[in-house]
């Protein structure tokens, strides 16, 4: 993991320094929702950077922030007044899970009319997954880091709302295996857990083109 980590990085670090010497460089806001298959569906936002090939072809660097916590508890108590009812629960155990995708992102556009059109767009990275446990009943808590290699392919509509910004909707899928290496079982063999981030997703955005 720590080989792919540099390498990613290393890509992170050169695509950065030819962005920043763009003339057209291009900033995307997006907020959506993703169904990952091994955590429950949450909310994911992100954020793009990146400079404009010619008028239908960007390349950029993108960051999403995925976040989910639940909780287990069971209902202790309740009780029922005149116009209110109040439930007490009790909470064992609190689970946060936070995803971020960090991908090279080429995204192309087709356009349909003045104003309106479709897009395509494909990523490649890295994926974080930080997972957080905290056990109220045992006074026990864990965190564990997970990462892996990952992609994502997402097609949509665009619509300029002026002359350097537009609105974006997409569909999305992104496919990704976090894994990390835990202690080797007792025949010295190695052992690791890994969790499925494989799942769809879409998200509404806007884009700004700064000159």
């Amino acid at each position: 993991m720590a080989k792919n980590t540099s390498l990613i990085m290393a890509l992170v670090i050169v695509l950065s320094a030819s962005m920043a010497s763009a003339q057209r460089g291009m900033l995307s806001i997006n907020a959506g929702y993703m169904n990952p298959k091994d955590t429950q569906s949450g909310m994911i936002i992100g954020a793009a950077f990146g400079t404009a090939i010619d008028e239908a072809v960007s390349l950029g660097l993108g960051l999403d922030v995925f976040h989910k916590t639940y909780t287990e508890e069971s209902k202790v108590a309740q009780v029922d007044e005149v116009g209110l009812t109040t439930k007490t629960y009790v909470t064992s155990v609190e689970y946060s899970r936070t995803v971020l995708p960090l991908m090279l992102v080429l995204n192309a556009k087709v356009p349909a009319g003045r104003y309106v059109g479709y897009f395509i767009r494909g990523g490649l990275g890295y994926e974080f997954l930080v997972s957080k446990e905290k056990n109220y009943e045992e006074n026990t808590s864990k965190t564990r880091k997970f990462g892996g290699l990952g992609w994502q392919l997402a097609g949509g509509l665009y619509y300029n709302i002026g002359s350097r910004s537009t609105l974006t909707a997409d569909v999305f899928y992104n496919n990704a295996e976090a894994s990390r290496s835990v202690e080797t079982s007792e025949k010295g063999l190695p052992v690791s857990e890994r969790v499925d981030l494989s799942g769809l997703g879409f998200r509404v955005g806007v884009q700004i083109e700064m000159r």
